[in-house]
Parts: C-alpha cells; structure tokens; sequence
C-alpha cells in the first residue's frame, strides 16, 4: 500500500468517478483504476462499487476513506514540516474555533501572532464541536479550542477556562428585570438555537431533559448576530458564554444568570496526539499556552 494509491482513492471517492479523478490528477484514468485494484488486492476487500451515477463505497470502503484522510493529512504535514525545518515561518495556518468565544479570548493572541509571524496566513475557521473534530481529523484545521466534553482519547487538551451560560432575554422580556432565573422557568420559551453541530445546545437541551422538557426551537443559525438579533427581535431567548460580554455591546438584551441548574463547561487548546506540528502550529500554540496563563505541567 502507497500513498498515491490512497490518494487516488480519496480522490474517486470525492469526485465520484474514476475519469473526474483522472482530469483532477492529471493521470490516466486505468492508471487509477490499477492502483485502486492493487490496493483492495492487498487489503482483500473490495472498497468500491461503479454505478451509473459515479461510485459506491462498501461497507469496507468506508472504513478506509476515514483512515486514508487521516494517513494523507499526516503525510502532508510531514512533508511541511520538513521543508519548514529552518527559515522564517510562512504559508497559511488553519486555526479552528468555536464562535461564540472566539473574539473574547482569541483578538489578542491572534494580533500578537500576526505581528510576530507576519509572513504567515492565519486561516480562521469558525466551527461547532463536531465539525471541529472531523476537521481536524482530516487535517483542515491543525490547532484548535474547543468546548469540552471533546473526543480526548484522540487530542491532547489544555484547559484554559471555565465558563458558564447566561440567560439573553429582549429588553423588554418578562424576564429582563430579575436578578437570576431559574432553569425551570425557561423550559417553555421559545429558544434561538445555533447549527446542529454546536455544544451550547447539547447543554440546553440536557438541562430540559432534566425537568422532562424538549426545547421549543423558534430559530436556528450559526451566526452569532443573527442569533442576537432575533434575541432583540423578540423571536425567542438564548443562552451565551458569560465571557462574551466582558467586551461585547449588549445594546437592547438583558442578561440574566442561570441557576438550578448553573450550565457550565471548560474550554481547551486541542491539538491531535501523535502528529507533527508544523512549526506554524507550535508557534501558534506556544504562543497561545503563554497568553491563556495555561500550565505547562
């Protein structure tokens, strides 16, 4: 088994056929298909089914596409890393984080970043906790924060905060007047939600579960604005990191802590174990680690 077998796999299976593959490899498309049949040769499973509409994995072609993204992301940060061994750090870095915390605790160090490594692009991603995960599994992001709980068997975690949602009501809510708000009290509103893949959701609709409630969701969104525009609107309530409005105008909301329960979690630097960091990365890191006052122990 080679590399450029499994690249040429991906690349089928991505582009769904052989001669769409061929034109984007600039190689032959029976080249490709002899080295796909090399490859399940050597595997002893067939890993994809031709059709009319392109290709179909098998169940054992599925296994393979997980492991074949992550063999292909190590081999490329190997080959960076190598060629990055000396010399002013350049290229682009990709740096995941979550959205609703990403300028609170993130403005500064990427300000110090960019002025220390000025030849370098930062690539900010901004994605929910599942997302962050495949992406950085399949080498799109190379250092992450995360809100935890996380997949810690596979990433290295640094801790770096705890923090805890807070009621956003309209000015002009029922609600926008109390000193707290018991979580019970909430579980009939009509709730603003972000996309599926985001954390803060997970803890609300635990805390429902509790008092044996499922969330009324009036909106959805991944962007931070409109999730605290349709607040002010009066579409619904939601809940957002206390940290956020340290630094954030709260012009028209009124926010409000939670008890009973109080919804906290951790915050963390993620990066995978076992994979080499390009030097973009540890810089970034490093940087990171001394700016959050994280322990290095």
């Amino acid at each position: 088994m080679d590399i450029r077998s499994l690249r040429y796999f991906v690349e089928v299976v991505q582009l769904n056929g052989f001669s769409r593959a061929a034109e984007q490899l600039f190689v032959t498309q029976p080249a490709i298909s002899r080295s796909i049949k090399k490859l399940e040769d050597e595997l002893g499973y067939s890993v994809l089914i031709r059709e009319k509409e392109g290709v179909r994995l098998t169940d054992e072609g599925i296994i393979l596409l997980t492991h074949a993204k992550q063999i292909l992301a190590q081999f490329k940060s190997m080959e960076q890393a190598l060629k990055e061994k000396s010399g002013a750090l350049t290229g682009v870095l990709p740096v995941g984080l979550p959205p609703v915390i990403a300028s609170t605790y993130f403005a500064d160090i990427i300000m110090a970043f960019s002025q220390r490594y000025p030849q370098v692009e930062l690539k900010i991603l901004e994605l929910g906790t599942r997302k962050m995960r495949d992406a950085m599994l399949n080498g799109e992001v190379e250092t992450a924060a995360v809100m935890l709980p996380f997949d810690d068997e596979r990433f290295d975690l640094h801790v770096f905060s705890t923090d805890r949602l807070m009621l956003l009501v309209n000015e002009q809510h029922p609600l926008a007047k109390r000193d707290h708000v018991k979580f019970i009290e909430l579980v009939k509103q009509p709730f603003i939600f972000f996309s599926d893949d985001f954390l803060i959701n997970e803890l609300v609709v635990s805390a429902c579960g509790i008092y044996g409630y499922k969330p009324v969701i009036s909106g959805r969104s991944s962007h931070l604005d409109l999730v605290t525009g349709l607040v002010r609107a009066g579409v619904g309530i939601t809940l957002l990191p206390d940290s956020m409005w340290h630094n954030t105008s709260s012009d028209g909301l009124a926010i409000i802590p939670v008890v009973e329960p109080t919804l906290t979690y951790d915050l963390a630097l993620a990066t995978l174990k076992c994979h080499q960091k390009s030097r973009r990365a540890q810089a970034w890191h490093n940087l990171a680690i001394t700016m959050l006052n994280i322990s290095k122990s």
